[in-house]
C-alpha cells in the first residue's frame, strides 16, 4: 500500500520538496517510510503527486522528497454537508473522521436548544488535522471544509437562499423511499441535519416545518449524535456521484 502524505503548497513544490514538523514524524515514526519508499502527496485542495522519499533527516526531523506525476481531481460533483449538534466528548472525532472518510465535503457545528456541547474556537485547529488524517486514510484528495457554528433557526432562514437538498434526521420522518433517493440522486447540494440527542424543541420543530426539507428516520431506536450522522452521510453518500476511483 502506498501511504498518503499531506503537503499544503503542492502547487509550487516543484520538483523537490521537504516535509517538516508533524507530517515529518507521521511518515517517519509512525508509518516507518524509509529512503526510497514511494508515497503520495496531496493539497487538501484536489492536487496530487507521485513522490518518493530521497533523504531523511534529524534535529530538526525533515523528509525530502522528489515529486513527479502531478494531477489534479475535480471536487465531487455533489457537495455533502453536515449541519449537526455537537456530541459529548471524543465522540465528535470519530463522528468527522468517519463521516470524511464517507464523503462529507462541508462541515458546520449547528446549535439547538437542547445542544449539551458548545464548539470551542480551539476546537478547529485540532479537528481540521482530524480531517486530514482521514483524507490521508481514505485517500480522498479534498479536505471537508469546517464552518463556524449557526443557529438552527439561522439554518432554515438561509434554506431559500441555497439550491440544496435538505435531509433531516429525525425519529417521526418516514423511512428511505424512493422520492427521497431520486432527489439525492439528481442533487449538486446536500445539506444533512441532525440535533441533540435530546431531540427538537417544540419551537424548532415549528421552524423546521417552513424549510423545504425531507425528515428520514434512521430507525426505531434512539441514536448518538454520531451515529445518526455517520448514517445519513452513508445513506446520502452512496446515492451520489463520488470522486472517482484511488490513483
Amino acid at each position: 500500500m502506498t501511504h498518503w502524505l499531506y503537503m499544503p503548497h503542492l502547487e509550487t513544490a516543484g520538483k523537490e520538496a521537504i516535509l517538516e514538523g508533524a507530517e515529518a514524524a507521521h511518515a517517519v515514526r509512525a508509518r516507518r517510510l524509509r529512503i526510497y519508499d514511494s508515497v503520495y502527496v496531496f493539497d487538501g485542495a484536489g492536487r496530487i503527486a507521485v513522490a518518493r522519499i530521497n533523504d531523511v533527516t534529524q534535529r530538526p526531523l525533515q523528509v525530502h522528497l522528489v515529486i513527479d506525476q502531478h494531477k489534479h481531481r475535480p471536487s465531487s460533483a455533489a457537495r455533502i454537508h453536515l449541519f449537526s449538534a455537537l456530541p459529548k466528548g471524543d465522540r465528535q472525532a470519530t463522528m468527522l473522521d468517519m463521516a470524511t472518510q464517507l464523503g462529507m465535503t462541508d462541515y458546520t457545528p449547528l446549535r439547538c436548544e437542547r445542544s449539551v456541547s458548545q464548539p470551542r474556537p480551539s476546537a478547529y485547529d485540532r479537528w481540521h488535522r482530524l480531517l486530514i488524517e482521514s483524507c490521508k486514510q481514505s485517500h480522498r484528495p479534498w479536505i471537508p471544509v469546517l464552518h463556524p457554528p449557526v443557529d438552527l433557526k439561522d439554518w432554515v432562514s438561509q434554506c431559500a437562499d441555497r439550491n440544496a437538498v435538505n435531509v433531516i434526521a429525525d425519529k417521526r420522518g418516514a423511512t428511505a423511499g424512493q422520492a427521497i433517493e431520486n432527489r439525492l440522486l439528481n442533487a449538486e447540494y446536500v445539506c444533512l441535519v441532525v440535533g441533540p440527542e435530546g431531540g427538537f424543541s417544540d419551537t424548532e420543530r415549528a421552524h423546521l416545518g417552513r424549510a423545504q426539507s425531507e425528515m428520514l428516520s434512521l430507525g426505531d431506536g434512539m441514536l448518538r449524535v454520531e451515529t445518526a450522522a455517520v448514517a445519513l452521510t452513508a445513506f446520502a453518500g452512496r446515492l451520489l456521484v463520488s470522486n472517482g476511483p484511488d490513483p
